[in-house]
């Protein structure tokens, strides 16, 4: 199954791409998301992955299809083949 991930702010600036294409297994979580794009894009460990390479640091959030904000208690949730994760930073300055 696939999913789409879109950068956005310090993500789009860290990466040097507006997103990419995952391929998940079936129930793998917002978890295996997270250690794939840090695998996939080192650069992102520090600022947007926290250092241990399994969460987000705690200002950065996915929202899913433009519709729903996934928190850090929302690590188990397991996205449908096709979803949208667009990376948000919250502290983005002006």
């Amino acid at each position: 199954m696939n999913v789409n991930i879109e950068f956005t702010g310090v993500s789009r600036v860290l990466t040097g791409q507006p997103g990419c294409s995952l391929t998940l297994n079936p129930g793998d979580t917002i978890r295996e998301v997270i250690i794939a794009l840090g695998k996939q894009y080192p650069a992102l460990i520090g600022d947007i992955i926290a250092k241990d390479g399994k969460n987000l640091v705690a200002t950065n959030v996915f929202s899913l299809n433009g519709k729903r904000i996934l928190h850090e208690s929302d690590l188990q949730f397991q996205p449908a083949d096709g979803d949208k994760l667009i990376l948000l930073s919250l502290l983005a300055g002006g």
